[in-house]
């Protein structure tokens, strides 16, 4: 009879439904999205509840003192960008069991990070790798293996294994998007994964919940795939990079405007570290660092260049 490992005790025709619809393990489970999981099997919203929630204590780790914690925190995966100065801002490159949040407006360089990411992670730890695959969620249509494979090369990299080693989703809206994470779970440790990639994080919530009726509706959508997100990145110990547009929010005291990254303010208290890129002329970037757990706001400057990302090609 099929089970599940850790939830035995659940009577077999709700293991059967919960498998018929994928949810093979407690961490697909953990990760799920309750909407998801109901419609997916015609469970009960109570039943799905209490199915997540113990599913999600099985997978947590006990309380741990501080000083614990600093050993976790020390032994985790940072993955190196390609410029020392942005892994400086960063401490170190993107954290695995994290969210890294990168915005920007157009063409300042978010989809050129992400395919260096796609690169460096496949490297060994000693080069600033993660020794994992990747899998890459394009929610525009922005991926290029060939700007990859670029990169690659420039690494003295051999191009075709490492577009092997790359996932691509490519998503046509913002229910495929959250759908894909379980996905993502279910091969994450047969096939390593230890980067997953999200270009672009808004554009389908955006164009998928228009107008002021739907604003709740979006936004609640928003936090779920949030909550998968980081439940991903946490169990699997998985770095996750984000994407993320500009808008602009009216400010209610001066009656000007600003740009801020998109999806509001429950979205932004998700990722741990949050940079904003901008472009002045030139290949030229400037990374700002507006949120981290480990440094001070502050400023870098990095290129893009023919190679992928560096620091000053002609320093």
């Amino acid at each position: 009879m099929t089970q599940i490992k850790g939830l035995e005790k659940l009577d077999p025709e709700t293991t059967k439904a919960l498998v018929k619809a994928g949810y093979k393990s407690m961490k697909s489970i953990a990760i799920a999205i309750p909407a998801d999981i109901i419609g997916d099997t015609g469970l009960s919203e109570s039943v799905v509840e209490e199915i997540i929630a113990k599913s999600i204590s099985n997978v947590s780790f006990p309380p741990l003192s501080a000083a614990e914690l600093l050993k976790i925190e020390q032994n985790k995966g940072k993955l190196t960008t390609g410029s020392n100065s942005l892994d400086d801002l960063l401490a170190g490159g993107p954290w695995t069991g994290e969210i890294t949040e990168i915005s920007g407006v157009f063409s300042t360089g978010k989809s050129q990070l992400c395919f260096q990411l796609a690169v460096t992670a496949q490297l060994d730890r000693g080069s600033g790798g993660l020794e994992g695959k990747v899998f890459f969620v394009d929610s525009e249509g922005t991926f290029s293996a060939t700007r990859i494979g670029e990169m690659a090369i420039a690494l003295d990299l051999d191009p075709h294994e490492i577009l092997k080693n790359i996932f691509v989703a490519r998503v046509l809206d913002s229910q495929q998007q959250t759908r894909v994470i379980q996905k993502i779970s279910e091969i994450a440790e047969s096939e390593n994964i230890r980067l997953v990639i999200v270009d672009s994080i808004a554009a389908h919530f955006r164009s998928d919940y228009i107008g002021s009726d739907k604003l709740a509706e979006r936004q609640q959508r928003i936090m779920q795939y949030a909550s998968a997100l980081t439940n991903l990145a946490y169990v699997h110990d998985i770095a996750v990079v984000v994407t993320n547009q500009m808008v602009q929010k009216l400010d209610k005291l001066s009656g000007g405007s600003q740009l801020q990254p998109a999806l509001g303010e429950a979205w932004s208290h998700r990722p741990q570290t949050r940079i904003v890129l901008r472009k002045p002329p030139g290949n030229a970037r400037i990374a700002r660092l507006t949120d981290s757990p480990r440094r001070p706001e502050g400023e870098e400057v990095f290129y893009i260049t023919n190679n992928g990302i560096r620091d000053n090609p002609r320093g």
